[in-house]
């Protein structure tokens, strides 16, 4: 059994300082754990100076060499996809941006294939991206997500050395390669579902504690959450607040800096479910239901660019649900 990281980094972004955020933490629970990092050659000629630690806490690096106009974001991609290609048992795949709890070696009890967590922990009916899916499907001529009526997240996700699960990586590579080159779509979750639809997995799901995603209905998981996962594409935003301590990237820099986890930040991390900063919940449901919609950011957008036309919007809406509401009062 491996537990297996996908790492494509250089000085010029925290990748790396993710990866050894959550690599040194699951050493805290797994001081013999088979932990193998699968990198790209440019990445694995940087592990010297203050990208060295990260060695220190895996069983093996495995470079693998591309041509240089490979660019980063598909030698990820053609490295995720291809796992199997490089390792030979059960593993149970974790992304970099995530905080291990606890011990997960209990993860070999599963009998599927293949086996993950829905994404944001609620079928496609209740995600509040399922538009976003369903557009993102319909571009790459894809109909899994609708079809299973779920989505699965990709970022952490148990394997079995089976036949079936090697035919289902090289059907999710190939269907990620399509995107890629013919679409100019980079991502890999799409083609991870439509494989998985295709192979007819159906509900081999993984417990929400496996891939406990904080920003995406994940605090029900938390209190038993075995694996944490911040979602690091999100607070690439400018306007990003940053909702989770060990997600922000100020603390990443100092990593960075130090070459080393401070002690610090090893103190947070030996408790990661409780490092969060104030932050306002939305727990209206109207909201909730909007807050994918474009003409919410572009209300955002007016805001922050051209307050007054905001102001003169917002009076204007004041003013009719004043009237709405005495209407209402009439009716009664």
């Amino acid at each position: 059994m491996k537990y297996v990281y996908v790492l494509v980094s250089s000085p010029n972004d925290l990748y790396y300082e993710q990866a050894l955020m959550s690599v040194y933490s699951l050493r805290r629970h797994m001081k013999d754990a088979d932990v193998v990092f699968l990198v790209d050659d440019t990445t694995a000629a940087s592990f010297f100076g203050k990208r060295s630690e990260l060695k220190s806490y895996a069983a093996s690096v495995i470079p693998v060499s591309f041509d240089d106009t490979v660019n980063g974001v598909a030698r990820s991609r053609i490295l995720k996809t291809t796992i199997p290609d490089y390792i030979h048992d059960d593993f149970l795949y974790i992304d970099c941006d995530t905080v291990i709890t606890g011990e997960l070696s209990s993860v070999e009890k599963h009998t599927a294939d293949i086996a993950g967590v829905l994404d944001g922990h609620v079928m496609l009916g209740d995600h509040v991206h399922k538009d976003y899916f369903l557009k993102r499907d319909k571009k790459l001529g894809f109909c899994g997500t609708e079809k299973n009526g779920f989505h699965v997240n990709s970022g952490v996700f148990f394997v079995k050395n089976t036949e079936t699960s090697k035919q289902f990586f090289k059907l999710w590579h190939e269907l990620w390669k399509y995107g890629y080159t013919v679409k100019k779509d980079h991502h890999d979750q799409s083609a991870f579902n439509e494989a998985w639809y295709r192979m007819r997995f159906g509900n081999a799901f993984l417990d929400g504690e496996w891939n406990c995603q904080l920003s995406h209905g994940g605090l029900a998981y938390l209190k038993d959450a075995k694996i944490i996962h911040y979602y690091s594409s999100e607070f690439g935003g400018k306007n990003y607040l940053p909702y989770y301590k060990l997600a922000d990237a100020s603390l990443l820099k100092r990593i960075k800096e130090a070459g080393t986890i401070t002690d610090d930040i090893k103190t947070m991390i030996e408790s990661p479910k409780f490092q969060f900063n104030k932050v306002h919940l939305v727990n209206d449901k109207r909201i909730v239901s909007i807050m994918q919609s474009p003409l919410l950011f572009t209300l955002a957008d007016m805001k922050a660019h051209a307050p007054h036309v905001f102001k003169f919007f917002e009076a204007q809406a004041g003013g009719i649900r004043a009237l709405a509401k005495k209407v209402k009062r009439l009716k009664r």
